[in-house]
């Protein structure tokens, strides 16, 4: 596989959709069909909203207000799925 077909799966949201599967121990195939069209639309979903939210709030904020931004959402995120796997302090 080249660099550049590489670069193009990282930008594809249906791989993306399949690295959240693998790195929440999802498998399509032992999903119910409600489950797994439910679990799609909601990551196509967030996927969506956070595209809108990169493009039009956090692209005008200065450089080192966005990196701060951006860092807070990730650790955001980190502190839920901790809080839901029992893991948080």
């Amino acid at each position: 596989m080249s660099d550049t077909k590489s670069n193009e799966n990282q930008f594809d949201l249906e791989h993306q959709y399949q690295l959240y599967l693998k790195r929440v121990g999802l498998k399509e195939c032992n999903m119910s069909p409600v489950q797994k069209t439910e679990t799609k639309r909601a990551f196509i979903g967030a996927c969506g909203q956070i595209l809108l939210l990169l493009r039009d709030d956090l692209a005008v904020l200065e450089e080192e207000q966005a990196f701060q931004t951006f860092e807070n959402l990730i650790n955001q995120a980190g502190e839920f799925f901790l809080k839901e796997t029992g893991q948080a302090n």
